[in-house]
Parts: C-alpha cells; structure tokens; sequence
C-alpha cells in the first residue's frame, strides 16, 4: 500500500508539473520567431476583438509543436521504451517524438508497443500493492482494452449526452491520475468502479486551498 500510495503521489505530481509546463508561453516555438503568447501588444480579457485586446493572428503552420497534454500521463508514464519506465536518453528521445505527433497517430496504433512496454513496467512495480489492497491486477490484454479509451488519443474526450466526470471531459475536483491508473491496472470486469483508487483513503479528498466560484476558478499559487 505504501509503494502504490507513493505511486500515486509522484505520477500526481508529474501531471500537475506537466500542466504547469503545457500553459507555459515557453511551451510552443514559432519557426518565423513570432510570438506565442497567444496575445499581441494589448492585455485584457476581451474576446469579440474587444479594443483593449490584440489577437496573435501569427498563422497556425508557423508554430512547432513541442509538447502535448490531453490524457492524463499519456505522454510521461503512459508511453515507455523497450527498456522500460526512465528518464534515460532513450525515453527522453522517445518523448520528444511523441510530443511532436498527433492524436492520428494516436488513433492508428504509432504508439501501442511503448504502451504496451509501459503498462508492463507498471504491472511488474505494483501488481503486489494492488494485490494487498484487496484489488485483482488486470491481465496486460484487460490494461489496453481498458487504458485505450482514456489515453488513446491523448485528447480531452467528451460526450454531452453522458454525465460529466473524467475521462468524459474534467473537473477540478476529478481525481485524474488515480482514475487513470484504475484503468490501466485493476481488472474492472466484476463491476469495479473506475473510481476505486480514487475512493481509496489515502488519497487527499480536496485541494488544501477552495477553488474559486468564478473564472478562472483555479485557487491562487499556495
């Protein structure tokens, strides 16, 4: 419990650190130099072509991608070299040329042998936590039947005719990773609630700081 406790913690704090830097300004290189703050020489909030607000009009094609963040971890602990889950040179290269595709890629199987691989690491590091906390390990068949509808294509999903609560879009207060790691993990097929991990008393119910009741409803940096 405490290995998968502290799993949760740490793959926590990579999407948190990977959200931070996919809002960043720096996240995105224009090959004309052009920039990429997604707003020209004026500040405010306007839409509508507001007066006090200039539109970076800066053509689409100009920009180079550099990362992505859609799925929860499907970029970071979601994809892994031959060589397994590391920060090695391999995984490093690997990323990049993930972050640099697309969610047609996605969609047609480019990435299915580095989720494959990363799903084996996974298991072969927390099969035993899952096992003590009373859960029964998903075959690696069941994790990729499971895990692909919520990270492949790493897009935020959503369908209005169904209830809202992730991975059918995302709340503040949805506990992603945890939702994520059920998927790919635990064998639901007995009626496990995808929330399982998520229900789980380790895992802090809230933020520390309330979010806000208007936009940008984000609590402010504590």
């Amino acid at each position: 419990m405490r290995t998968l406790a502290f799993a949760i913690t740490i793959l926590g704090t990579a999407s948190l650190m990977g959200a931070l830097i996919g809002c960043s300004d720096e996240s995105a290189s224009t090959s004309s130099g052009a920039s990429t703050s997604g707003s020209g020489s004026g500040g405010g909030g306007g839409g509508g072509g507001s007066a006090d607000y200039a539109f970076d009009t800066t053509p689409f094609d100009d920009y180079t991608q550099t990362d992505r963040h859609g799925a929860v971890e499907a970029g970071t602990v979601g994809i892994a070299a031959a060589s397994g889950l590391g920060l090695n040179g391999e995984d490093i290269e690997l990323r990049d040329t993930y972050n640099a595709s697309n969610p047609v890629e996605d969609a047609a199987g480019q990435w299915v042998p580095q989720i494959t691989n990363s799903l084996t690491a996974l298991h072969g590091a927390l099969d035993d936590d899952l096992t003590g906390a009373g859960l029964t390990p998903a075959t690696l068949d069941q994790s990729l039947a499971q895990a692909a509808p919520v990270i492949v294509p790493d897009t935020i999903k959503f369908d209005p005719s169904k209830p809202v609560a992730y991975p059918n879009g995302r709340a503040l207060t949805d506990q992603v990773v945890d939702i994520t790691i059920a998927a790919a993990l635990v064998d639901l097929s007995g009626g496990t609630p995808l929330s399982v991990l998520a229900d789980l008393p380790l895992n802090p119910k809230e933020n520390d700081v309330p979010f806000k009741a208007k936009f940008p409803y984000l609590a402010d940096p504590h």
